[in-house]
């Protein structure tokens, strides 16, 4: 079942959000780099789970962002995070995360987040969808190229 989250899974979404980040580091991509979650491609910050629930609730803050969360008996087993960015020539939805438990896909479950979230873009007039994964995420890569998504960038870091 898919309902839009709510403050009483804040603590649970998270740790639904560690035990995939923590099982696969190909997850960390630029966004995780950016916010404090991991210090390199294959590095978990120490506070990275107070780093990502401060991520978290800016996100749901923002009036332009959906977060839609996929229950199975009250348990987090899917997750969706998108919004609408207003910095482009015209608006354009970003799926910020997606993520279901290894457990479960296979099922459909990603599909199904991933058409509610094209589907809201769509009914507000937008017409471009971008996202972004880690380099080595290619279950991913594959999961969003069979859905329709291509390629358009590389994002390069310099640590200085």
């Amino acid at each position: 079942m898919i309902q839009t989250y709510s403050i009483d899974y804040r603590t649970q979404l998270c740790e639904f959000f560690s035990r995939i980040i923590e099982s696969h580091k190909a997850y960390i991509s630029h966004g995780e780099l950016q916010m404090g979650i991991a210090l390199d491609s294959n590095e978990l910050a120490p506070n990275y789970k107070e780093m990502w629930l401060n991520y978290l609730d800016r996100q749901v803050e923002n009036p332009d962002n959906t977060l839609l969360l996929y229950l199975e008996n009250g348990t987090i087993i899917g997750f969706v995070l998108f919004g609408i960015t207003n910095d482009g020539a015209r608006p354009y939805g970003v799926i910020f995360d997606l993520s279901v438990d290894p457990a479960y896909r296979g099922k459909r479950i990603g599909q199904e987040l991933l058409q509610r979230a094209t589907e809201s873009f769509r009914d507000k007039g937008i017409r471009d969808c971008y996202l972004e994964s880690g380099v080595n995420n290619h279950s991913a890569h594959q999961f969003f190229e069979h859905h329709g998504f291509k390629q358009v960038s590389d994002i390069f870091r310099l640590k200085l």
